[in-house]
């Protein structure tokens, strides 16, 4: 896989520079908004919503800041700036919809939320296919087909979970039955030692 070079990078960097933008507002709210900044033990106090909304919204902005710049930025260089450009300004606008949908209600949120997993999922998409054979999967931003692959690989993803969850629900469960038998033998090691 090549690195395609000789484009225009304006919006893939725009789409840099907006994302950054929404995470230093999210974080200037979160800084501005939790009434007792100074009390370590009011850290995860929720009871003020706002302080609430905006400790969530700065902490989800941070935990995506890796997910989708990797994103952006690898399919900008292996697949196409102009459409990682497009999309990544999309999901800046979607990420930054957030906080308001949420104050208003909860799963309001999701229409924030899911639309920018559709773009970041089908940048991962479209580059994972690449790799793998060669060309973009899709070289065009369609809706429909991107909510469709964003669907199958999300279904996927849930499918894949839930195996994993039983599998390492199944290792927890025997490794509490394995600890709780060595302290019951160490409880009654220390009875019998009296």
């Amino acid at each position: 896989m090549e690195l395609i070079l000789d484009q225009d990078f304006s919006l893939p960097v725009l789409a840099t520079v907006a994302w950054v933008g929404v995470f230093y507002i999210f974080w200037s709210v979160q800084a501005l908004a939790n009434p007792n900044s100074f009390d370590p033990s009011a850290r995860f106090d929720y009871s003020n919503n706002l302080w609430a909304i905006a400790d969530r919204t700065a902490l989800n902005m941070s935990e995506q800041n890796v997910i989708f710049l990797t994103a952006l930025w690898l399919h900008t260089l292996f697949v196409d700036a102009e459409m990682s450009g497009q999309l990544g300004l999309y999901a800046a606008a979607f990420r930054l919809l957030y906080p308001f949908l949420r104050a208003v209600k909860f799963l309001l949120m999701e229409l924030s939320t899911l639309p920018y997993y559709c773009i970041v999922y089908n940048m991962w998409i479209n580059l994972g296919f690449k790799a793998y054979a060669g060309k973009a999967l899709f070289d065009e931003i369609n809706m429909l087909s991107m909510i469709l692959r964003f669907l199958a690989v999300y279904l996927l993803t849930l499918i894949v979970a839930m195996g994993a969850k039983v599998v390492l629900s199944t290792i927890v469960g025997k490794t509490k039955t394995i600890n709780e038998a060595i302290q019951t033998k160490r409880i009654k090691y220390s009875f019998s030692t009296k």
